[in-house]
Order: C-alpha cells, then structure tokens, then sequence
C-alpha cells in the first residue's frame, strides 16, 4: 500500500460528481446564450456618409480609443468620448493618455475617468453629456464579447438613438474562454442593479 493515496471516500466522490454536473449544465447553458450574446451579438454600423452626434470608446481595449479617432477623422461625429481609465505610470497605456492630451481641431475630444470605472461609470458619463448637450444619437465602440452587456447597462442611462459598433480586435481563443466566463458573470451583476 505504500506510494499509494488514500482511497477517495464516498463523500468527496459525492463532491466530485456534482462539481462535474454543475460544470455541465454551466457549459451547456453559457454555450449556446454566449454564442448569441458574446460571439454573434447584435451590432451596428455606421455607413458611409452617416453620423452620430458623438461617439464612445469605452475603456478596456487601447484599440477601442484610436477606433473612435479614426472614426471621428473621417468625419463621422463631432464629439469624440473617450474614457480613460488607465493607469497613467503603466507606458502600455501611454498612448490613450497621449490621444487624451492632444487637441484635435476637426471634433471635439471629451475623455474622462468614469465613476465607478465600470461600463456602469461610462454609461452614466454618456447619459450626463448627453443630457447636457442634447444629443439624439450616440454610437458606442465595444468589443464584440461586450457588445451586448454594454447595450442593457447603456439602455438604462441614455434614451436616444443608440448605435452599439464593434471595434475591430483579434481575439485570441484564451481570451474568448476568458470573456465567456466574465461577461456572464457581468450579466449576473447587471440583473442584481437598479436603474442607471
């Protein structure tokens, strides 16, 4: 009996075997929803020649901010959002906080460090601006898994037309495991708030 274990006793087995149900029914119901919800949400786009009053890039991708400067070059807002809630010692961020400090001529250029810095913290800075400035219609830029979680929350803050486009990313298979698990976890969260 020596280099052996101890035997598994009935009751951890037990343990086991619900663990492996529970992981399961997780991946059999986060599967077929996440694939609608994270890999084939709903987006929009903005055609040629069509604007928005202003457009968001959310914060949580780099790639996002420098979207939403390339969309407002090619003239399609005259308000450019950009939250920025990066740490500014981090240089990988560096870049956003150098887009934050420039002073574009061509739109204007609003970036803030949303409160709490959440997509929550966003939504209620798009919904505080527009309510400010009157704008109709807004775009959001997200990346695809967040597409969706990030209408339901920005439903709740802002009342205009609201166009939710994906910023174009490459995303590893990691990181699509990764954002199945946190993105349903968010949908928790949202289901337990309130209002905006």
């Amino acid at each position: 009996m020596s280099g052996r274990g101890a035997p598994i006793t009935l009751p951890r087995r037990r343990w086991i075997a619900r663990l492996a149900v529970l992981v399961v029914v997780a991946v059999l119901v986060i599967a077929p929803t996440g694939g609608r919800l994270y890999s084939f949400p709903q987006t929009d786009t903005l055609d040629d020649g069509e604007t928005v009053d202003a457009i968001l890039a959310l914060g949580g991708r780099t790639e996002t901010a420098f979207y939403g400067q390339q969309l407002a070059e090619q003239g399609r807002t005259k308000v450019l959002i950009v939250s920025n809630p990066y740490p500014t010692d981090d240089p990988a961020f560096q870049p956003v906080h150098d887009l934050c400090a420039s002073q574009p001529t061509d739109y204007r250029l609003i970036c803030f460090r949303p409160d709490p810095m959440t997509t929550r913290g966003e939504a209620r800075a798009l919904g505080r601006l527009a309510g400010e400035n009157g704008w109709d219609r807004v775009a959001v830029l997200a990346a695809k898994y967040h597409i969706s979680r990030t209408r339901s929350i920005v439903d709740r803050c802002y009342d205009g037309d609201l166009l939710m486009v994906e910023t174009p990313l490459r995303i590893s298979p990691f990181n699509w495991t990764y954002q199945y698990v946190r993105q349903t976890l968010g949908y928790v969260k949202v289901a337990a708030q309130r209002g905006c």
